[in-house]
This record gives structure tokens, sequence and C-alpha cells, in this order.
């Protein structure tokens, strides 16, 4: 994430070089966590190779960083890496650990293998102990042991020991220096030869030998620098003498006139051997690790520091300083102003103050917070001579070291005096905005303007009665009364109205006219057509159409703030050029807070920029230096992707590019490609092409796959583009091999097997005639069996045709038994209920019949009643009955009979009338019972049939019988 993020810091490294070292507060420093180059804890030695490679000597070994990724190389015997020297003369990076020395040098695909020098040392001088130096000078090589240094020329090894233990080493204009135990001495031939007049020094412990003018500068653990013309040694003064003599130098590293001394105890300190200025790193403002083992300037004057535990990053020459660091944090920076001798600082925690200029050299700042002033401060306006502090609480007056309350308006976001008047401020507010005026000395509130209840965090005034205000997604225009006291008029405006996006119109007011920074430029109001539009004139005095989060006027000077960079130019001109000032912003050390983007100028060259963590202050570069972003863009890596991944180049300290043979059966290659990290950003964009052929377009993604390519040379390219407009490009050619099957071996069988396939064809044809005959009697064979098979076919519709009808006259007499038996069971009941018709008027008239006479008469009654209910309760009847009722349900009754023999006949036919589906009241005639005769039927039939309660006696006909 931290490689990812560093976009602009090695773009500082370059761009801005003449920035002044020890101007503005405490210098960024980037930490690199152990854990990202194998938990190795010490590094003792740092050597930068150009301004993307460096190399570090570190407990796990040889530690590489190529601006984006942390490689690491151990030695043969897993020793610590005391000492590198990466050699462009010899295209090697030598190294030493404990009794060990070696190169790493490139392979065949750049990746860097280990060849062991120290294996061919005699046994004699083998064990050097730890090699804590190596030098070149014209072809030779010095690696300096704990008490000897082995000289290495043309191939021959010589041993030059000295009687005394060697603390550290260096080669000055071509002469090696070592400082021992018993002082400095000089290698002249192959013998040492002590330093002349440096006497004073054999008492002293030494750390560091560096040039000087004409001499070179001896650095001691705890008795300062000592400085050496050849003949005379003599103390040399820096005004930090206390501070080595308590902390215990250890290491030493010089760029011009900048001497990096690192510490055991309390970091760094920077001495500018030109102004005599002192500047302390440490804990306190952002090392990780106070114990400093190594240190070393690139090329660009920034200070890699090798730690007890990490690496550290100084960006000496960022124009970007930062006030304070984790831990020692006060919050999220919002705004800031000096007054009085005092920065005050509002955050999301309160507001703090400290004394300005800020005093730090090392030290924690003396930032104080403001009594009665926690929580969320919004802003700090100037109304005249007052200073304000706008409050999630309310407005207050910043006085000193205190505030006192103004009014008793909540929830503040800014305040302007009311142009024209110098008694009257309107305040933004939450919920719109207040109409504040100034009697007998005191702020009181005139009024809230009546209509307007938006938000009004950022608002200018066109004039007294004309406001714009910025809201997310709009801005709105408000006349007000000639009283200022109510809404005249309201307008919004947003992207129908001609704003280039939907949000992020932020609205500022220049030389007395309202303008509007936006993502695509400047953009300014048309009152003639009350649209918005592009404003050329303000675009061409900045950074054109870019993105733009504010903008302001100072003095002559107009500012803007955009996430990526900051534009100063001169309002004088009409045109972007030597006035103006576009300088990056490294968005990984100064994340401005979104959608409350503020810079406060301090001068002409100063300004402080609030931000996520903190406050930065911003010294806009002496001198302006265009970055040469050419080189920049470097391909890392190339992978066969298939069948799996398969490195077939990367990178490397010399730029050297293999030319990849790849198999055919291989043939699917994915590329890496990027900047170092610390160029990395998101206004960034790459393109790439195959072959000439066309750009692909933008896109951020860094890596690029092909599949299935086929034979033949490529080249692949890619660009990147600079939001400057500057491009870098990188490329690397590589070859598919033809497949196995158009190989030589291939033809050689391609022809073998035409030949053969000449003599097949030959015998081909032959069997063919043979074949051809036989097809005839094949073809006359199928012929006959597809008339067979369609006669058979034919056969088969006709009996399906046949069992259609016979279905169909099954069905026809099942209908007709159905209306037999339906017709024969009415008429049994339509019978039946005529019969029981007559044997109720017979019954009437036997009533009728009295006397002696009559006797007779009933006797014929009664046995015409006789005959009625034998007639109605015929056997012949119900066995046609049931007849007709098997026939048509499956021989229902029969298998009724043969499960439950014991049935009446009155049960068996109320078992049909019930498969029937007829109701209770049908089912009384049929039977000659009442209704209620039925019901007591149903009853003894679910008692025969062994029926539960819950059972239906209809299922059970229906379903299990």
């Amino acid at each position: 994430m931290k490689n990812h993020k560093l976009y602009w810091l090695f773009s500082w490294l370059f761009l801005f070089p003449f920035v002044e070292l020890f101007a503005g507060w405490n210098s960024f420093i980037v930490n690199f966590d152990k854990s990202l180059y194998g938990k190795g804890a010490q590094t003792w030695q740092i050597a930068p190779y150009d301004d993307k490679w460096v190399y570090f000597a570190n407990k796990n070994g040889m530690v590489q960083f190529d601006g984006n990724v942390w490689s690491v190389f151990p030695l043969n015997n897993s020793s610590d890496v005391r000492s590198v020297l990466p050699s462009a003369a010899q295209k090697r990076i030598y190294v030493g650990g404990i009794n060990e020395f070696g190169y790493y040098k490139p392979d065949a695909d750049g990746s860097l293998v280990y060849h062991c020098m120290s294996d061919t040392l005699d046994g004699s001088i083998r064990f050097l102990g730890n090699v804590w130096g190596i030098h070149e000078v014209d072809n030779i090589l010095y690696f300096q042991g704990d008490d000897r240094v082995i000289k290495y020329l043309n191939g021959k090894y010589t041993a030059i020991e000295m009687d005394a233990k060697i603390d550290c080493s260096n080669m000055v204009n071509g002469i090696l220096y070592v400082g021992t135990d018993r002082g400095v001495w000089l290698l002249v031939g192959n013998t040492f030869f002590p330093l002349q007049g440096g006497d004073t020094l054999a008492s002293k412990r030494i750390r560091g030998i560096i040039p000087y003018k004409k001499g070179v500068l001896v650095v001691t653990a705890y008795n300062g620098l000592y400085y050496c013309d050849g003949r005379t040694v003599e103390p040399f003064m820096t005004g930090a003498e206390d501070f080595m003599r308590e902390n215990e130098v250890f290491c030493v590293a010089k760029k011009d006139d900048k001497i990096a001394l690192g510490t055991i105890h309390k970091g760094l300190v920077l001495i500018d051997c030109s102004t005599g200025q002192l500047k302390y790193f440490n804990e306190n403002n952002g090392l990780r690790n106070n114990t400093v083992l190594s240190v070393s300037f690139d090329v660009a004057g920034n200070l890699w520091a090798g730690l007890d535990s990490g690496i550290d990053y100084v960006c000496l020459s960022s124009p970007f300083t930062n006030l304070y660091s984790y831990p020692y944090s006060y919050g999220t920076g919002y705004t800031a102003a000096v007054e009085n001798g005092y920065l005050y600082l509002g955050t999301n925690r309160g507001l703090y103050y400290t004394p300005y200029p800020v005093k730090l050299n090392g030290n924690l700042p003396d930032i104080n917070p403001m009594p009665q002033s926690s929580g969320q401060v919004w802003n700090l306006c100037r109304i005249g001579d007052e200073l304000f502090c706008l409050h999630d609480r309310g407005i207050f007056q910043i006085r000193g070291t205190s505030v006192k309350r103004v009014t008793d308006i909540t929830g503040a976001w800014s305040c302007q005096l009311v142009t024209g008047h110098t008694d009257l401020m309107y305040v933004g507010v939450y919920n719109g905005l207040y109409l504040v005026a100034k009697k007998n000395g005191e702020w009181t509130v005139a009024c809230k303007i009546d209509g307007m209840g938006d938000s009004c965090r950022l608002f200018e005034q066109e004039n007294e009665k004309v406001i714009w205000v910025y809201n997310t997604d709009h801005v709105t225009r408000i006349e007000l009364t000639d009283d200022l006291t109510k809404v005249l008029n309201i307008k919004e405006y947003d992207k129908d109205d001609g704003f280039p996006a939907g949000r992020d119109m932020y609205v500022s007011k220049v030389e007395g006219r309202i303008y509007f920074a936006t993502s695509s430029g400047i953009y300014k109001y048309n009152p003639h057509k009350e649209i918005m539009e592009p404003c050329p004139d303000m675009n061409n005095l900045l950074n054109g159409s870019s993105v733009y989060s504010r903008l302001l006027e100072y003095n002559d000077k107009l500012i803007s703030l955009s996430p990526h960079e900051i534009c100063s130019a001169n309002l004088g001109t009409y045109k972007r050029g030597s006035n103006t000032s576009i300088t990056p912003i490294q968005q990984s050390l100064v994340e401005l807070v979104p959608d409350f983007e503020a810079i406060i100028p301090l001068s002409d060259s100063l300004m402080i920029i609030p931000n996520e963590e903190g406050f930065a202050l911003f010294s806009i570069p002496a001198v302006k230096t265009r970055q040469d972003h050419a080189h920049s863009l470097y391909i890392k890596n190339m992978y066969l992707s298939y069948p799996k991944d398969s490195l077939v180049y990367t990178a490397n300290f010399l730029g050297q590019k293999s030319f990849p043979q790849i198999s055919y059966s291989l043939n699917s290659v994915r590329f890496e490609y990027g900047l170092p990290s610390f160029m990395q950003g998101d206004d960034i964009h790459f393109q790439y092409r195959l072959n000439k052929g066309n750009w692909s377009d933008f896109t951020a993604v860094s890596t690029k796959e092909y599949s299935n390519l086929s034979e033949g040379e490529y080249t692949f390219e890619v660009k990147a583009v600079f939001p400057d407009g500057t491009t870098s490009l990188d490329e690397i050619m590589f070859r598919i091999l033809p497949p196995w099957y158009r190989s030589v071996p291939a033809y050689i069988c391609y022809i073998v097997l035409a030949l053969f396939a000449l003599w097949y064809i030959y015998r081909w044809d032959d069997v063919r005639v043979r074949r051809k005959k036989q097809q005839t009697v094949i073809e006359k064979d199928k012929e006959l069996h597809e008339l067979e098979k369609g006669y058979e076919e034919e056969k088969a519709r006709q009996e399906k045709q046949i069992m259609q009808l016979e279905k169909e006259r099954l069905e026809y007499d099942l209908q007709h038994k159905s209306q037999e038996m339906a017709n024969l069971m009415i008429n049994f009941v339509r019978k039946n209920e005529m019969l029981t018709e007559i044997k109720s008027e017979i019954y009437k008239v036997s009533t009728l019949l009295k006397g002696e006479g009559t006797r007779e008469g009933k006797q014929q009654l009664m046995l015409i009643n006789s005959r009625i209910d034998a007639n109605i309760q015929s056997d012949e009847v119900l066995k046609r009955i049931e007849d007709q009722f098997d026939l048509i349900h499956n021989n229902f009754m029969k298998r009724l009979h043969a499960k439950h023999p014991d049935l009446s006949n009155n049960e068996r036919m109320m078992c049909a009338y019930l498969k029937m589906n007829l109701s209770t009241k049908e089912i009384a005639p049929l039977l000659n019972i009442s209704v209620r005769g039925v019901e007591t039927i149903r009853y003894r039939l679910r008692k025969k049939f062994g029926l539960e309660r819950e059972d239906s006696l209809t299922d059970y006909l229906n379903n299990k019988l």
C-alpha cells in the first residue's frame, strides 16, 4: 500500500533539487517496515545506484529496492551483509559479509546471481572477519576487514595487514583512508601510513572519513569532527558538538555542503556547512527509530537512513514539510491562521495555538489547546482586525490565548464582512445565513435571513445584496432585499446550466468577480445567458482545464489547489509562463480532507495546507525546474502465463534486456510495468501496444497479458502519460518460436507421409472400385429393407387404427350401458314412487271402509298392498341392477360380496348408490326407506367395514375395494 501511494515523492527529489533544505517545518519521512524486506532488523550500509535502484547491506542479506519492490539476496554463508557497492564500471554489485565477499550480476533473464569471491582466497587470509567496506578505483578493489584490507587486481588477491582494529574506511581522491583504534591511516601501494598531524585522533573512536574541500573530515563517535588538509588536523566546529558527545555518532554521509550524522541515541543531525544551520530528525518528528546505523544521500539530495529496525527516507528536497506526525497528533487539519505572534490551528478536536514562527529542531512543537474550544473547528476568519473561530458550537472571537463566545449562533461554517460595510457580516451556518451587526463594539445577531434554509458553508458576495452559495450538487444565487433581511430571488445552477459535472463547483471571488473551481477548469457566470461557461483567461493563467478544488486571491497572486497540485500565478499576466508555479502534491504524505480542501497563504512563498494528518507547510521553490520523465517508466517483469507463471525477464539495475525465445506451446505472456513507487499517482495513465499497432485506451492498470500469440518477433511498448503532458516509454522485444509441426524434423515427416499418402491413394482407388460394386448390392438391400420397413410401419399404423376404433366402440358400449342403467334406475325409482303412492291411497280407502260388509273388500286391498311391496323389493330387478353396475364399475358388486359376504341386499345396494355418488335423499326412495333409515344403514356399513370415525365411507368404497 505504501509503495503504491508514494506518487510524487521521488518526483520531488528531482523536480525540486534546489529547495532550501532547512526552510519550513519537519521534512516528511517515509517509514519502510522491516517486514517489507524479510524482517532483517539492522541495515549497515546504503548505496543508491541511480534515481531508481538502491541497495542495502542488511542483516538478512543484500536488499534491493527498485522503486516498487523490495527483494532480499542472502549470501552463501547466510551471514549479515555489512557492505555493498554497486559498480557501474564492472556492472556488478559487490557485497561483503562475515568472512565472505563476492558480487551479484544480472543473469540472461535479468535476475541477480551471486558469485562468491572469497572462496578463492588462500587459507591463511580466508578469515578476515567483518567486511565493513568495499572500495573501487582504477579497476582495483579493496575489501576492508576487521584487521586487514584485501586488494584485488587482475585476478590476484593481496592481503595488507593492519596492526590495529579497523573501524571504518573510505576512498577519497583515489586514496584509501582507514579509521582504526590507533587513529587514521592511509594506504599507499601496499603499505599503511599514519595521517600526517593526526596524533590527536589516536585516542578517538573513528566513525567515518569524508571528503571536504581540499582535505578530509574525520568523524568521531564522541568528539566531533576534525579537518585534515594533509598537513595538520584541527577540530571542525559545527555547533552540534554537545549533541554528538551525548548521543554517539555511528555513521556519516555527505553531499555538497550537507553532512548527515547518524547517532545511537537520538536519530540524525543534518549540518549545512555553508550556513551553519542544524536540523534534527528523531522519533519526535517521524523517524521510526532513534538508532541510525547507516545514512546515504541519493542523487536528488534526499536522505536514506538505515535504522536498528527498519529503513527511513527523509524528503529533504520536498517543498512540503509537516508540523507534527503520528503518534504526536492533534487531529485532522481544517484551517489555520497567524495572528499577533501565534499560529492558530483548527482541527476536528478543537482550536490549538503555538508561537509563530514555530521552533522545532528535533523537539515536539509547543502546541497548546485553546481553553473552551473543544470540538470541530471549521474555519478561522479575519474580520477587520479581529480573528474569529467558526466552530460546531458557534462563533468565538480569538484574543491571544483565549476565546470569547460571540452571539448564540451554533453550527457556524464561515463569515464575511458585508461588501461596503465595516459593521455588518454574513455568517454561514448549517441551516442558513445570518446577518450579524456590530454595535458599541459588540457583535450581535441582526436577523436570520428569511427564505434561506440550506447550508451555507462556502459562499461569496457578488455585491452586498447578491450572494453565491455552493452546496454539493448545485450552486445557488441569492438576491436579498435592500435591508438584507429577506431573500428576494433565488436560483440554482447545476450541470444542466453549464457546469461540467453534477458536483464540486467551488465558488471563489477574484478581483471582484465570481468564479467557480470545477473538475474541468475554472468557470464563470454569464449573466446575459444565465448559464455557466469556461473561463479561458483563468485556465490559461493556471494549469489549463485541470481539476481545481479551491481558488483564491492573495496580494497580486492567484492560487489554486487540487488534490494533485498547487498552482500559483501572477494576476498581472494572462497566460501560463515563467510566473506560474505548478507544484505536484505527494498524496500519500499530504492527503487533503475531501470537500474541505484549504490553502492558507502566509506570504507569497509560504502556505499552510491542512490535511488528514494535520498541517503541512508549502514553500514555493525558488528555482523552477521541470522533471525529465523520459526514463521513469520501466517494464518490471515478463512472465509466461500458461500453464503456470514462469519468469523470463526481470528488470535490473543495468537496464539490460534479454531477447526471450519462447516456445509456441507457451505463447501466452504477461507484462508488469510501472513507475518508481515515489512517482505513482491516480492521475498518471498508461497506454500499450504490440508491434507498432494502435495505442490502447488510457488505463491505470500496470499489467498486460497476451494469449495465443502466433510465431514471430514482437515488440511490446508501454507509455506513461503524466499530468503535465510529458510521457515516458519503455519496450521489450521477444520471439515466439514456430510450433513443433513447422520445424525441420516435422517437414521430413511431412514428405514421408506424402509418399505414403500417394501409395495409399493408389491402393485406395483399387479398393474403391470393389467397394462401389459392393455398395450397389448394399444399396439394393437397403431399398428392400426400406420397403419392408415401410410395410411394417403401415401395418402398425393400421393395427393402431383398428385398436382405436375398437376403443371407441367399447367406449360407446360403456356409455350405452351407463345410460341404460341410469334409465333403469330412474324407472325403478319412478315405479317405486308410484307404488308407494298407490299403497298410500289403498290405506286411505281401507280406513274408509267400515261395517260388516266391507271385510272382504279390506282383505282384497291388503292383498294388493302385499303384492305392491313384493314388487318394490323384487330380486330380479336388483339382480339386473347389480349386473349392469358390475359391467360399468369393473365387477364392483362381486368384489364387495367377496370381501364382505355378510352384507344384506339393502346394504349392498347402499354401497352401489354411494359408489354412484347419490345423496341420502336420492337413496331413500330407491331402498324404500326413510332418510333416517339410510343413515342407519351407513352406520352399519362403517361398523362392518371397520372404519374409524375420521375415515370416509365413500373413499373406502372408491379406493380400497
